[in-house]
């Protein structure tokens, strides 16, 4: 396997004067999406928004640039970001050197791709909502459903001061290694598609955007474009996968193949999520939802999914074991809102929910 490192250009010089894209969340996700976004042959100016000047630090530490394994071995090597820190409640920029920094509480953001996790998401952006305007972009590139709302009621209740919404579904297998190295697991696919606006009578059309356009030039994220509709059962299809991976492996501290031992309960939340699915009144107007949502479909997926992970340990049996607060609420959570929205029960999906948060309050 190869094992040399190739340092890319620095494109710090070649992206002045052109678009900007912000990355907030700079975990596994983040960070490689920020790598991918420097392999676009003519890219945006990329700024990292560091929560704590300690990722900083360790931005600086890593050689100021960030590293990517590649699944052939070797190593590719990005420099040229800028980056914003937040320290005392506000916003400043850092030189490459990490020596004098600026305020710049009065910037706008334009383009930001959020890669927090789910839990986090509401609070991270309550920290940029003052530089974010209608006219900005926001791609919630996360696992789990239901921020959008959460950041709608709490940040942004009326509608017309509410920035544009972007879903984005992400399948690659990446893993990061420390801040700002990552290795590139598994190749697959990212799904895109805009939010319409309360304003915007239909769903089936994708109007012009920036993110929207740049991010599919990006050969290693392999993005594809869609109508909201489409990308939201994409999203939806991941969804049913996490809430009877997620929280089974992690109350029983087991890797995926522990979930081949448990049919009779796939089969049970499958069905929950099938009857939810099919009772969502934004997809009444798909032809083939009850044939793409079957129960029998659904376990096929799943099981394929299964075998090709049988010995990986998901996220929320990580933070189980930490301590750490889990995406449940909005994995699971989310089939029990909706399913309450629409008059399904879904009293299993609901007692997970309910024993994986009393799991995590004994820790």
């Amino acid at each position: 396997m190869a094992t040399s490192a190739r340092s890319l250009t620095n494109r710090a010089t070649a992206a002045q004067g052109r678009p900007r894209v912000h990355v907030l969340g700079l975990g596994s996700i983040g960070t490689f999406a920020a790598h991918s976004l420097f392999e676009i042959p003519d890219p945006p100016s990329v700024t990292l928004l560091c929560h704590r000047p300690s990722l900083r630090d360790a931005y600086h530490g890593n050689g100021d640039k960030i590293s990517l394994e590649a699944r052939s071995g070797e190593i590719l090597e990005h420099r040229g970001y800028d980056l914003e820190t937040l320290r005392d409640g506000s916003w400043y920029s850092t030189a490459e050197s990490g020596g004098s920094s600026d305020s710049i509480e009065t910037s706008s953001i334009t383009n930001l791709i959020v890669a927090v996790k789910a839990t986090q998401t509401a609070s991270a952006l309550q920290q940029l909502k003052h530089r974010l305007t209608p006219q900005s972009t926001i791609l919630f590139l996360q696992n789990g459903c239901g921020m959008i709302d959460e950041v709608n009621e709490r940040l942004f209740p009326q509608p017309t001061e509410r920035p544009n919404y972007m879903v984005g579904v992400i399948s690659h297998g990446v893993t990061l290694r420390k801040s700002f190295d990552i290795k590139h697991t598994g190749f697959a696919a990212t799904s895109l598609g805009l939010v319409p606006r309360p304003s915007q009578k239909t769903a089936d059309t994708n109007p012009s955007n920036y993110l929207l356009d740049l991010l599919p030039l990006s050969p290693r994220l392999n993005a594809t474009a869609y109508i909201y509709t489409e990308v939201f059962q994409i999203q939806l299809e991941k969804l049913a996968i996490n809430a009877f991976c997620n929280p089974l492996c992690a109350l029983n501290d087991a890797e995926n193949g522990f979930l081949f031992t448990i049919p009779e309960t796939r089969r049970a939340i499958l069905t929950e999520i099938s009857n939810v699915v099919c009772a969502l009144p934004e997809l009444q107007h798909v032809s083939n939802l009850r044939e793409r949502f079957a129960v029998d479909k659904l376990e096929a997926t799943v099981n394929a999914i299964i075998e090709k992970t049988f010995h990986t340990t998901c996220s929320m049996v990580w933070d189980l074991r930490a301590g750490r607060e889990t995406e449940v609420r909005y994995i699971n959570g989310y089939w029990v809102r909706r399913g309450k929205e629409n008059g399904i029960a879904t009293p299993i999906n609901d007692e997970l929910v309910k024993e994986v948060e009393m799991r995590l309050s004994l820790n």
